[in-house]
């Protein structure tokens, strides 16, 4: 019985033992890892560190979109959520907090996590700074931090083009979780919304870092546990040229319009101006309703992008390449002659379509009607082309479809067809159908013709290319922070099939606008090869026989045209000029296209007078030349140190001896 009852204490001990060990081993071992994270949890918190997003460059360096440092003060939902409105009112006394401030803050929280920081006030002071840090003591749940945001210097020169940035909403969270990208933005994050900010978004935005710190009871951090950095965005080099940039803005003052200047031998934009414009820097964190309320209701619409967007009758502009397509197609010939007498009318009609200004040409040939601008000779090539052949042929030149030009919105503008009057008119069974008269009109690029000055440029481009396409872009090249490449624009090449005799007549037909023509006012006293085309672009139908619009008002006069390219045997630069309501191309635009082009082509030439200077703005440094230059700096202040402890030694030496 004894021996018996030692044995089950034996087995009980040796039991309970082995059960402990077996804990003990299961603790250690098997859940190390799943412990160790509880436990660094309970005294630590993981912080999302935010990249710094890649600036935007235009070809010779300058900074045109770029970051600047900013003080803000947020607060985790979690520790807010029933007393946010106390926390306002405690820091009011030391900071300017507006009802707008407020505003944001409800807004940023409706896409917050609860490990967010929600920002309550950006831009503070360091007036602000200072008083909220030394109370700090009084708000141990608020975070005071200093972090990168984005800056245009050039306000609203690039708005149209670079667009801007905002706060990341509920609408960008869904496209980032359908885009598998949501883990890579925090509630309160800068997302591009138009323009270059929006279509290069994946090579600006970076990577999002991770880094584990050590708390204290209260939350403060202590300790650095791990850390994984954030890996800033890349800087993007455009083909903008920040020189031409300013004179286009310049020349355009306060009118409405848009200029597109294309390099034709890259297909690089060179200038990209649409007027009025806005201040992007407004967007940033969100608009005030002041500000949005006199931008959507300001009647020259500043909002609209008039160089991709806008669309408009290009008028005259449209007449070179009408007669391209028509000799490839064979409706004319390069020897056609025509018999201008200052109108044409349709067989059976008696309505005349009359010349500008009742101009009466004689017999021309095809380079005399697009260097005098023939109506007449147009309206006839309308007619015997017929829309089918138009709507066929001229889309080799773009028009009707959208360049392709790397911006996130773009209009295709209008090449219209038999189709597209019966959808458009489908409920007036006169209207629906295409009618000659409709030809007549869009020979002249009137009518239902509508095109953005953007494809204009594009078309343009692709005549001085003889028949060479490269596509419209903005973007040249990716680099890293080091200034190293990490990515050229790769461009794409193709040929339209007409000839390159059928299009060097249009180039000479452009020639001799330019020294003969509509635009020889223009061309006076040029020091280099041009050729261009003037466009006058009715607003309203004119009234028979009369050259007065069927309305007065400025809203109703004639919108003025431009296109031209130079030097004509070795193209560098394209471009298309519309100015609203501002008359004819060759009074308003031309003399504008006249300016831009001796301002780029002749820059090496240039004065002093019609240099720009850029005290107030940055060049880009990369990375490595920079922290080179630190270096540099430290060395020449500790040369400068041994120095002055030379000199000092020996002016010490020298007073000694002369003792």
């Amino acid at each position: 019985m004894i021996k018996s009852r030692v044995i089950a204490a034996y087995v009980f001990v040796f039991s309970v033992i082995a059960i402990l060990l077996s804990r003990y081993a299961f603790l250690q071992v098997f859940s190390h890892k799943t412990l160790l994270a509880k436990s660094i949890n309970n005294y630590s918190s993981i912080v999302a560190t935010q990249p710094v997003r890649g600036t935007i460059i235009d070809s010779e360096s300058l900074i045109l979109a770029d970051n600047k440092l900013s003080y803000a003060v947020a607060v985790l939902p979690r520790d807010s959520r029933n007393n946010i409105e106390s926390i306002f009112s405690a820091i009011e006394p030391y900071i300017n907090l507006t009802s707008l401030d407020k505003k944001k803050y409800y807004k940023q929280l409706r896409v917050s996590k609860s490990y967010d920081w929600v920002i309550i006030k950006d831009d503070l002071s360091n007036v602000e700074v200072a008083n909220l840090v030394a109370h700090r003591y009084s708000f141990p749940e608020l975070n005071i931090f200093a972090h990168t945001k984005r800056y245009y210097p050039f306000q609203d020169l690039y708005a149209h083009s670079l667009g801007y940035v905002g706060r990341v909403s509920q609408n960008d969270q869904k496209k980032f979780e359908s885009a598998g990208t949501l883990s890579n933005y925090v509630a309160n994050d800068y997302v591009g919304k138009s323009g270059i900010e929006q279509f290069y978004e994946s090579y600006l935005r970076g990577s999002i870092g991770k880094k584990v710190i050590r708390t204290d009871a209260y939350g403060n951090e202590v300790g650095l546990i791990q850390n994984m950095p954030a890996k800033d965005g890349y800087t993007l080099q455009l083909t903008l040229n920040n020189s031409l940039q300013q004179k286009a803005s310049q020349l355009l003052g306060s009118q409405k319009g848009a200029i597109v200047a294309i390099d034709p031998q890259t297909g690089g934009i060179l200038a990209f101006v649409s007027k009025p414009s806005y201040d992007a820097n407004l967007f940033l964190d969100g608009i005030s309703p002041d500000d949005w309320d006199e931008l959507r209701n300001d009647p020259r619409n500043p909002l609209l992008n008039r160089a991709s967007q806008g669309t408009y009758p290009p008028g005259s502009t449209f007449k070179p390449f009408l007669a391209a397509v028509a000799l490839y197609s064979g409706v004319r010939a390069p020897g056609y002659r025509f018999n201008d007498i200052g109108y044409f009318t349709l067989p059976g009609s008696t309505h005349k379509f009359r010349n500008s200004g009742n101009e009466v040409l004689g017999n021309i040939g095809i380079l005399d009607a697009v260097a005098h601008s023939s109506d007449a000779f147009f309206y006839k090539l309308g007619l015997d082309m017929g829309v089918d052949r138009m709507d066929k042929y001229l889309p080799m030149f773009g028009f009707g479809q959208k360049t392709g030009i790397d911006l996130p919105q773009e209009n295709s503008g209008l090449l219209p067809s038999r189709d597209w009057k019966a959808r458009r008119f489908a409920k007036n069974p006169y209207q629906k159908n295409w009618l000659p008269a409709d030809s007549v009109t869009m020979g002249v690029g009137q009518g239902f013709n509508h095109y953005t000055p953007l494809q204009m440029a594009f078309a343009t481009s692709i005549l001085a290319n003889d028949g060479l396409v490269r596509h419209p872009h903005f973007l040249a090249k990716v680099l890293n922070k080091d200034g190293s490449l990490a990515m050229t624009y790769q461009e794409s090449e193709t040929q339209i099939p007409i000839s390159k005799a059928d299009l060097a007549i249009i180039k000479q037909g452009m020639v001799r606008v330019m020294q003969s023509g509509t635009g020889a006012r223009v061309g006076a006293g040029i020091r280099y090869s041009i050729a261009g085309k003037t466009g006058t672009a009715q607003v309203v139908g004119l009234m028979q026989n009369s050259r007065k619009a069927k309305f007065s008002g400025s809203q109703y006069k004639d919108h003025s045209w431009f296109i031209a390219f130079a030097p004509v045997e070795n193209p560098k630069i394209a471009i298309a000029v519309i100015v609203e309501n501002a008359g004819f191309g060759a009074a308003v635009a031309g003399p504008i296209v006249r300016q831009m082009f001796d301002s780029y082509l002749l820059k090496p030439e240039s004065t002093g007078s019609e240099s720009y200077t850029y005290t107030n703005y940055k060049k880009f440094v990369p990375r490595a030349i920079e922290n080179e230059q630190h270096q540099e700096d430290n060395e020449n202040v500790e040369n400068n140190d041994a120095q002055d402890s030379s000199s000092s030694e020996g002016d010490a030496n020298e007073a000694n001896t002369t003792e």
